[in-house]
């Protein structure tokens, strides 16, 4: 099968086109015909190298959906056809996390897919049931391949993480990419008001017919919190942090005594010097976020086919063209998702 595969980090250069062997499902597996597979700043860290415990050569790719085309012997809740889409990673369903529903912090997971185990960027992925969910007929593959890692993350966040709650006020930065585009939906789903940041002068309209209620264009010098505090009365009540280093310092100080943020991105790879002070004298709460549950990702599919959330789809681009498509994301030129279809 064609699949696009990393032997070495690097630059775009190093995403090889390859033939690349279909691997057949043994006992607790299956496989699936990938109908698209969406591409990541994720994706972007792996091929630099970023994770140190990443095996080499792999198929790249954690975020995909397709049908079910093979099934391992002992295979009872899918059959060949389903159409499914996945999680980053699947569940052991024995830790503590797991038995209490928390499957997105598994202690013991057997894989991780793009890192440990063959990912999406290719014709089939072998995979584990424990990530998957049922894809809704009413909800397009090609969406829903990147669901969970946009619309579900947030949802994750927003809602279990920093429980955003009916009135507060929540500022997002990165609004305009992947992840931002579809958290400023369901910080509206969730009833908030949101105060959108982007850097591109031209997504401004394209985030208020999302339905941000303000729109707010970052200075070069990424701070913004002069900004958020104008619209507000005395900061927000939550900030949500999709950017990290680069504007985590004016999302501290963009929110209220008692607020609290949510970092759930880094699209660089310098440390952030944290000023402990801050967090004290306004009793901040401050927490991360990653990924998101088997449950969370099926109530997002719910909001889509019930028409309250849209999926943003950029373009779908062959797999030829997986080059282009990071190197697109790196210049943040992209407002929402593109995705590779095999």
């Amino acid at each position: 099968m064609r699949a696009v595969v990393i032997r070495e980090p690097g630059g775009p250069d190093k995403l090889e086109l390859a033939d690349w062997p279909v691997a057949q499902p043994g006992p607790g597996q299956l496989r699936v015909r990938v109908a698209a597979c969406g591409v990541c700043f994720r994706d972007i860290v792996d091929r630099r190298g970023g994770y140190p415990f990443m095996r080499r050569p792999i198929v790249t790719g954690h975020e995909w959906a397709g049908t079910v085309s093979a099934v391992g012997p002992d295979i009872r809740d899918f059959a060949i056809g389903d159409r499914v889409a996945t999680t980053h990673r699947p569940a052991c369903g024995d830790c503590d996390p797991c038995r209490a529903g928390d499957d997105a912090r598994c202690l013991r997971s057997p894989a991780s897919y793009g890192h440990t185990v063959d990912g999406g960027y290719a014709e089939e992925v072998l995979a584990w049931p424990s990530s998957l969910v049922r894809v809704p007929d009413a909800v397009p593959l090609d969406a829903a391949s990147f669901l969970h890692c946009t619309a579900a993350v947030a949802l994750r966040a927003l809602r279990r993480r920093v429980q955003l709650q009916p009135g507060e006020t929540v500022v997002i930065t990165g609004a305009s990419g992947g992840v931002g585009v579809h958290a400023v939906q369901i910080a509206k789903l969730l009833g908030a008001r949101v105060l959108a940041l982007t850097g591109s002068p031209e997504k401004l309209e394209s985030l208020r017919g999302l339905g941000a209620d303000e729109v707010l264009l970052v200075p070069p010098d990424g701070s913004f919190h002069k900004l958020v505090q104008a619209k507000t009365d005395g900061g927000a009540d939550v900030a949500l942090d999709l950017v990290g280093t680069p504007t985590l310092s004016s999302s501290l100080r963009a929110i209220r005594l008692n607020g609290r943020i949510a970092v759930v991105g880094n699209v660089g790879e310098q440390r952030f010097p944290l000023n402990p002070g801050a967090v004290i004298m306004k009793e901040l709460t401050l927490v991360g976020s990653s990924g998101a549950t088997r449950a969370e990702l099926a109530d997002t599919f719910e909001f889509v086919a019930a028409g309250k959330l849209r999926p943003i789809l950029v373009e779908r681009l062959p797999l030829e063209q997986a080059r282009a498509a990071q190197e697109r994301l790196e210049r943040r030129g992209a407002f929402g998702r593109t995705v590779l279809v095999p």
